[in-house]
This record gives C-alpha cells, sequence and structure tokens, in this order.
C-alpha cells in the first residue's frame, strides 16, 4: 500500500510539475506537496507497526547465562548437527525454528521450519545408535502458510523469544533426554527486538520451554500423519 501510494505521489508530482510551477500562489503547491509527504510518513509508520505488532509485548529480563554450560550446550548442539547433516539456522535469511531432540536410548531427531518466499517447509531427520531401534522417517515437505501461522502462534504462547533461563537441566538423570530449539527472525530487526534464541532443556524439566518441545513433537506427528509421511499406529 505504501509502496502504491509513494508511486502515485512521484507521479503526481513529475506530472504536475508544470502545473505548479505556473501557479501564481506558490505558497498553494508548497502546501499540497507538504500535506501528501506527512500521509505519505503516516502510513509508512502505520505499515511497521502492523509489521511489529506481535513484537511489541516482548520484554526481554537481564539473565546472567552460566558459561560453562552454555559453552557445552553449544557443542553438544554441533555434534547433533553433524550426526544429522544440518546446519545451524543461524546462517539463514529467513525465518525459521529448528527443534533437536536426543534420547538416552540413543536415538534422536531434528525437526525443521522454515518459511521462505517460496513458501513454507518441515524436514525431519533422524540419527539411531546401532543396535538401537527408533520409527523416525527422514522426509521432508511443503505446508501451508496457515499450518506455518498455527506452529508459529505455539512459538509466542509458550514465550519462547522471552524466557529465561536460556539453558536448564536435571543432574543425576541417566534416563532422559535433551532438546534444543533454535528461531531465527530476521524481521524483528527493524522492530529492535531479538532476530535469533537458541535455548536448551535436559529432562525431565516441567517448564513452558520442556512442553514446547513436546508441543512441536506432537505437531510434527500430525503433519506427518496428514501428508501421508507417518502411519497411525
Amino acid at each position: 500500500m505504501t509502496q502504491i501510494f509513494t508511486n502515485y505521489v512521484t507521479n503526481f508530482v513529475w506530472k504536475g510539475n508544470l502545473i505548479f510551477f505556473n501557479m501564481k500562489d506558490q505558497s498553494i503547491a508548497k502546501s499540497i506537496f507538504c500535506s501528501l509527504f506527512f500521509v505519505l510518513i503516516f502510513l509508512s509508520s502505520c505499515q511497521v507497526k502492523e509489521e511489529c505488532s506481535k513484537f511489541l509485548a516482548e520484554e526481554y529480563l537481564d539473565e546472567q547465562v552460566d558459561s560453562t554450560m552454555s559453552k557445552s550446550a553449544s557443542e553438544y548442539r554441533d555434534t547433533l548437527l553433524k550426526w544429522l547433516g544440518e546446519t545451524p539456522i543461524k546462517r539463514l535469511n529467513c525465518s525459521a525454528y529448528h527443534l533437536l531432540f536426543y534420547s538416552s536410548h540413543g536415538f534422536g531427531r531434528s525437526i525443521k521450519f522454515v518459511k521462505k518466499d517460496s513458501g513454507c517447509f518441515l524436514r525431519v531427520k533422524c540419527v539411531t545408535k546401532e543396535g538401537r531401534y527408533s520409527d523416525c522417517k527422514e522426509y521432508q515437505i511443503k505446508i501451508t502458510e496457515e499450518e506455518w501461522n498455527q506452529f508459529e502462534e505455539m512459538i509466542y504462547d509458550f514465550n519462547f523469544w522471552t524466557t529465561v533461563p536460556q539453558f536448564k537441566t536435571t543432574k543425576g538423570v541417566l534416563d532422559g533426554y535433551v532438546c534444543f530449539l533454535e528461531g531465527k527472525r530476521p524481521e524483528a530487526e527493524n522492530c529492535g527486538k531479538r532476530t535469533y534464541r537458541f535455548i536448551g532443556r535436559g529432562s525431565p524439566i516441567r517448564d513452558k520451554i520442556g512442553a514446547l518441545c513436546d508441543y512441536i513433537t506432537d505437531y510434527e506427528d500430525q503433519l506427518a500423519l496428514s501428508y501421508g509421511k507417518r502411519e497411525i499406529k
């Protein structure tokens, strides 16, 4: 809408130059141009507010991140990415979320949601230690924008971008799992908000992020069933 209005103003001024300069009262021409300019500024402001609407309520708490835990989480994440043949989404220039899950029983899964200009996509990859069983099947599908919006709504409902602590685990658990969740949203930069977030949880963790990881896994399972990538057990 702003672009259309900009083109209109440019056309109007260009084609109307002779009229403006032939006006006896140049103040009228100046007044008209100033009015058009301020209307354009107003429309641009409205567009920015609309684009930033889902970020406006975000407030970030000061957090002292444990450097040792952060380093350990990053190294573990990188190991899982290598096993799965994946790369960190921080390098992407589009919106994306990536969940990495790995169990002490020797199997793991990568669930990646990406929104590009060409559409929205879901990709699943699997890793299993030799001799261990897993029913995970790898696939990639194009999902609808409505399905992406439903997924993203889940991300915001569980306060992924603002929750603390960044990393949390339960010590002394032998039979558990770990999940890492990364988010990238370049569009938030123009709104002065976070564009990247990396969070980790070790089981059993009963907080919002732990629940979000479970919900993402369930949502992927629903999509896999609806697109014929997984059979009902």
